[in-house]
């Protein structure tokens, strides 16, 4: 500390280092400011608008469900546990699962048990072709509770993603 000109006591860095700083900050702000402003026109940083999920009381998602024009979950759960050449490969307190061939499938739909909080939920799950690529394509019909309804939709995106990842790696063997 030391005793300026005036008599008061300040930091011996006061004048140089709050000088650099103040005009520091000031440069930094007229370069985020002119930044900001040149990007704010720049298409490349705006995020496209996430579409509303398909989950909830639908007829527009029913309609589209798997190619099939339907109703409600429950109509596509009636519909689908029934359908011949459909086989059960899996059954849990919470789910439901059919598919066409238990060992290689080309669709999967899965539904709610009336003890899962989404209840009445249907999914179907289907392997497409893309071009070159296999993906996963999935609709949902959910009839529920609206927060069941969206983590249920999370949960079947977050599987999709891991198989979608073992597809890709098993084909990026095969190409080997």
């Amino acid at each position: 500390m030391t005793v300026g000109k005036i008599g008061y006591i300040r930091p011996a860095f006061a004048n140089e280092e709050f000088e650099m700083f103040r005009i520091g900050s000031l440069a930094f702000a007229a370069l985020l400011i002119a930044a900001t402003s040149a990007l704010a026109d720049d298409s490349i940083v705006k995020l496209p608008v996430t579409p509303a999920p398909s989950a909830g009381p639908t007829m527009t998602a029913a309609q589209e469900f798997c190619g099939e024009a339907s109703g409600k979950a429950e109509d596509l759960i009636s519909r689908y546990t029934s359908k011949a050449g459909l086989q059960k490969v899996y059954e849990s307190d919470q789910y439901l699962a059919y598919s066409d061939d238990p060992k290689n499938a080309t669709v999967m739909y899965t539904f709610t048990t009336k003890k899962n909080p989404a209840y009445p939920a249907a999914v179907c799950r289907k392997i497409e072709h893309k071009g070159d690529n296999l993906v996963i394509a999935m609709k949902v019909v959910c009839d529920g509770n609206g927060e069941a309804c969206a983590k249920l939709q999370n949960d079947f995106n977050v599987m999709n993603a891991q198989m979608q990842a073992q597809v890709d790696q098993q084909i990026a063997g095969q190409k080997k």
